[in-house]
């Protein structure tokens, strides 16, 4: 059976999410990314954007989340999944140990009183915890992983089925030491959804806070080969008409790149 393969973006923004009639085109939620692959339905990261995921969406009775990492930017639209209301659900969610503690223990950490009134147990659906290892498979999807550069650690993707990759590169600083690695592993990739939360004048006074440029990930995106780039993983306080604007400087160096938005579906 021939399956379409799209990736849908539920969460793009960064940091925290936002509202307002200003952030009406690209979006206020953050960052969750819906990967249709191969039979299979992933989701990157479990932001904000999380909380609207349709049922419709996942014809399975499983889903696959995969954590970059467990900042709450990341994270906050998980114990509002609305598949997770429903009783047959499982979902396998894998996570690398952050600062000692397991992916279990970090997503706890989020879901306990008083920062939250129930825990993972008490969700009608079933939660299954994973350690992340460096590969592994889900049916027929290949997932491969590598460290990025980030405050409390952080892990890049590039997800392969039917002929297809995506690769996330979200909150990842592109060192001097990391950039040629990271171009290896994204290369040819079909889709690069990468941060690029600042601009080049915000740079210098943000460099340490483990993100990117918007040039920076279009320039990653070209030298890679990707087919498509979408940055992604945008400042909370960017506007529409800010994003607009820094879209077309980039789009002029790299016709490929475009800024992402919520609800956004690629083929690939």
């Amino acid at each position: 059976m021939e399956h379409k393969s799209t990736v849908t973006l539920l969460g793009t923004r960064g940091s925290m999410p936002c509202s307002g009639k200003e952030y009406l085109r690209y979006g206020g939620r953050t960052s969750c990314i819906l990967v249709q692959l191969a039979g299979e339905t992933l989701l990157l990261d479990g932001g904000s954007g999380m909380a609207f995921l349709k049922p419709k969406s996942v014809p399975s009775r499983r889903l696959t989340l995969l954590l970059t990492h467990a900042h709450v930017d990341h994270l906050l639209g998980l114990p509002m999944c609305p598949l997770l209301t429903e009783k047959d659900m499982i979902l396998d969610l894998y996570a690398a140990t952050r600062d000692g503690r397991s992916g279990e223990q970090q997503v706890r950490a989020l879901m306990q009183p008083p920062l939250w009134p129930v825990g993972p147990e008490a969700l009608p659906a079933a939660i299954r915890f994973h350690e992340l290892p460096a590969s592994l498979d889900i049916g027929a999807v290949h997932v491969d992983t590598m460290p990025g550069v980030h405050p409390g650690g952080v892990t890049v993707y590039r997800v392969s089925g039917a002929g297809k990759s995506v690769v996330l590169a979200t909150d990842c600083t592109f060192t001097e030491n990391l950039l040629p690695i990271l171009r290896e592993f994204a290369k040819d990739c079909d889709l690069l959804l990468c941060d690029g939360q600042y601009s080049e004048e915000e740079w210098a006074s943000r460099s340490s806070f483990g993100h990117n440029t918007w040039f920076a990930a279009a320039k990653l995106g070209q030298d890679c080969g990707a087919k498509q780039v979408r940055i992604i993983h945008h400042a909370p306080d960017r506007t529409d008409d800010e994003l607009d604007a820094a879209a077309d400087a980039v789009s002029a160096r790299c016709p490929s790149c475009r800024f992402g938005y919520d609800e956004e579906v690629i083929a690939l």
